[in-house]
């Protein structure tokens, strides 16, 4: 799948310097309506038979609650949503976040081959708070993980649009009580006041990506991002996040690592668990 344009260039130093990229049209209307309606699919029922898909539903509210796909009502899919990791079960899908000319783009920026390590539809604007993705979704290697978000929808200021911080990505790593950068949930009011805390000693001022349908954005691993708080609840903002690894460096038996169908590696790994406890 031809997607980027010769005219679309991986400006190295401005990732070194900002920490993110953007590409315009890079897929066209009829390739994201292709999508567009593979999700309707999706929802319907009618292109998905695996019951191990995730949702994370109702993440505007009290009702949050992550529960399989297969069991979930018509009413979650009109409220922010993940769906978690689609890219296991769908060609589609994986023919989509690892188009031939973005794995290019992301072989540079990771000086290696990217292997997709999971992805989330998403309908409408999360609304999630400032975070680093590093929290959730530890490369091997430091810095080999970047992550493309890909506009299904018109974004602008109504439906929440993702809010960044260029720059961002230079500040020093958090790391919790155990000496590691993963999240520990009880810690986490400390990281917020750490990056909170770093963004104004440097002067980093949050840009939103208004987008149409077939934009891209890709940002480091450590880049400070998150969501705008949704003014239209009626205007949908679709959208695919996918988080990228750099192969060579999962290359133990246990990483199960397959090819797409149109080229380009994902980690063939179990489905997120819905455990009881969660509310």
């Amino acid at each position: 799948m031809q997607v980027i344009p010769d005219r679309y260039t991986v400006d190295i130093d401005s990732w070194k310097t900002n920490g993110y990229l953007i590409f315009r049209e890079v897929f066209s209307r009829s390739q994201v309506d292709t999508i567009n309606a593979f999700m309707n699919r999706v929802w319907d029922h009618s292109a998905l038979t695996n019951s191990a898909v995730t949702l994370d539903a109702f993440l505007d509210s009290s009702r949050y609650q992550r529960m399989l796909f297969s069991e979930a009502s018509d009413e979650t899919r009109f409220h922010p949503y993940k769906l978690n990791d689609l890219y296991l079960e769908s060609e589609e899908i994986r023919s989509f976040v690892l188009a031939k000319d973005l794995r290019k783009v992301f072989s540079q920026l990771l000086n290696g081959e990217a292997l997709v390590c999971n992805s989330l539809n998403l309908g409408f604007g999360a609304q999630q708070c400032d975070h680093i993705d590093t929290l959730y979704t530890l490369p091997r290697v430091k810095n080999k993980l970047v992550v493309s978000w890909i506009a299904l929808d018109e974004v602008d200021e109504s439906n929440g649009p993702v809010k960044y911080f260029p720059g961002s990505h230079k500040i020093p790593p958090y790391y919790f009580s155990n000496g590691k950068m993963d999240a520990i949930d009880s810690e986490m009011h400390h990281f917020q006041t750490y990056i909170e805390d770093e963004l104004q000693k440097l002067g980093i001022i949050p840009k939103r990506f208004f987008a149409q349908p077939g934009d891209v954005l890709i940002w480091h691993g450590q880049l400070v991002h998150g969501g705008s708080r949704i003014l239209n609840t009626n205007k949908q903002r679709r959208s695919i996040v996918t988080h990228y690894f750099r192969k060579k460096d999962y290359k133990y038996h246990f990483w199960r690592i397959k090819e797409s169908e149109n080229g380009g590696y994902y980690y063939n790994r179990k489905h997120p668990k819905v455990e009881s406890s969660e509310h």
